[in-house]
């Protein structure tokens, strides 16, 4: 499976990060604006809740729980980028945390 840049690009510009592309795939080449050298905006939606369920005198028990990148959307952070390669921010995470404070 081939991926291609744009036509419009020149592939002389691109030859270090063609490797990159074919590791990836497709959904990352879509995150990329090739003709600026840039990745496009991303966004990241996090949520979160908790609840205090008891409080007496110095106790305390607490839960949390975390959700990251809730769209699971593909976020490029970084491509082919020359010390650091290409940074791609995990895929949706989710988190339950309970703490007892005393």
């Amino acid at each position: 499976m081939g991926l291609l840049p744009p036509a419009s690009v020149e592939k002389s510009a691109l030859s270090p990060r063609l490797g990159d592309l074919q590791q990836f795939g497709q959904a990352v080449s879509n995150r990329i604006n090739f003709n600026r050298g840039r990745v496009r905006p991303s966004l990241s939606l996090d949520a979160s809740v908790g609840t205090d369920f008891v409080t007496r005198g110095h106790l305390t028990v607490r839960l949390q729980a975390d959700i990251q990148n809730l769209t699971n959307r593909i976020n490029i952070i970084n491509f082919a980028g020359l010390f650091s390669g290409t940074g791609i921010a995990p895929p949706r995470n989710y988190a339950v945390r309970l703490d007892v404070e005393f």
